[in-house]
């Protein structure tokens, strides 16, 4: 099947309508002008002018004049510029399409009313079937002003931008590894604890909806002073867990959980270090600030409950020399962490 019936009847639907469109033109806020094809019918880039139009209108919430508004406009102006200040819109997009085989490639730029670049993103369709997915995909990126994604769908030098919900794009999304850096603070009744920093490797694997994490890193003290009766705790640490994405948007929120094997090292004064093989359970709730772009950037709150108990060395009266071993405790510790991958 091809797209050369669907055109047909599409642009057949909205012809009977088209002299009665341009005037809305004038109250939109976006322009799209007529789309500039190469080896396309003028009937095939009427129809993708319409579907990217419907696209950047629902997901910018906006009025948008699509290409049959605009086209009468646009012939009688030197340029874009001047058709889009004819129609009083803010902003205005040129695209443009080129078939080479089955493969439809896509490219749009969205402009300011003056004629200076706001954002160019690009995207291609494996037939003419697939165009109402890529004017949808380019729309948004458009709109989100974040660069395109990979997707199984394209081919392999072009990229796409996923949208949310579509699982065939997000099952595509690209994987992150990178680090991050934490502050940390223990709390477990009849104990003082000097707040601990440190920094971690990280990695993300998953799609846009949701990610598996892994990592390992180091915590310890930011008080090293021995001179008070505060606990200074060193971790040794390993992480596996999983989130799930909130929202859909670019700046994605996500809770999640995990586990995550630790050696716990404390010391009290002047006494020895105390090591304990434990066991954390966490929760967390984070936000990723760059969810479309290749880096991503993160921040989060976690909260741990270790359920493998740990003690502490126990100190004679100098400070100086350890007297035993603690009772065992379960220590909670509460975290804020700050990340990027890419």
């Amino acid at each position: 099947m091809t797209m050369r019936r669907p055109v047909t009847l599409l642009v057949g639907a909205i012809a009977v309508s088209f002299a009665f469109s341009a005037p809305r033109a004038y109250g939109a806020t976006v322009a799209v002008m007529p789309v500039d094809g190469v080896n396309l019918t003028p009937g095939e880039c009427d129809a993708i002018g319409v579907l990217f139009t419907n696209a950047f209108s629902r997901d910018a919430n906006v009025a948008v004049a699509s290409p049959l508004e605009t086209k009468q406009i646009r012939e009688r102006m030197p340029n874009a510029m001047g058709a889009a200040a004819q129609m009083g819109v803010a902003f205005y997009v040129e695209l443009a399409a080129m078939q080479l085989g089955s493969v439809v490639k896509l490219a749009g730029t969205l402009f300011n009313k003056d004629g200076s670049v706001v954002y160019r993103a690009q995207t291609v369709a494996s037939s003419l079937d697939a165009m109402e997915i890529e004017t949808a995909n380019l729309a948004r990126a458009l709109i989100v002003r974040q660069p395109v994604m990979p997707s199984s769908d394209a081919a392999p030098e072009v990229a796409f931008s996923p949208s949310a919900g579509d699982a065939t794009q997000s099952a595509s999304y690209p994987k992150a590894l990178g680090a991050k850096v934490a502050m940390l603070v223990p709390h477990s009744s009849g104990r003082t604890f000097s707040p601990m920093v440190g920094g971690q490797f990280d990695g993300r694997l998953g799609t846009r909806d949701y990610f598996f994490e892994f990592g390992a890193g180091l915590m310890v003290p930011v008080d090293e002073s021995s001179t008070n009766s505060d606990l200074h705790v060193s971790l040794f640490f390993a992480e596996l867990g999983a989130s799930y994405y909130l929202t859909a948007g670019s700046l994605g929120l996500y809770a999640g959980g995990g586990i995550s094997p630790t050696l716990w090292m404390s010391r009290r004064e002047y006494a020895s270090s105390k090591a304990s093989a434990t066991l954390a359970l966490y929760g967390q709730l984070g936000l990723t600030f760059t969810r479309d772009s290749r880096a991503r950037l993160f921040s989060e709150i976690r909260l741990a409950q270790y359920c493998l108990g740990v003690t502490d060395s126990l100190v004679d009266s100098s400070g100086y020399y350890s007297s035993g071993s603690s009772d065992t405790y379960y220590p909670l510790t509460l975290a804020f962490q700050v990340g990027v991958g890419w």
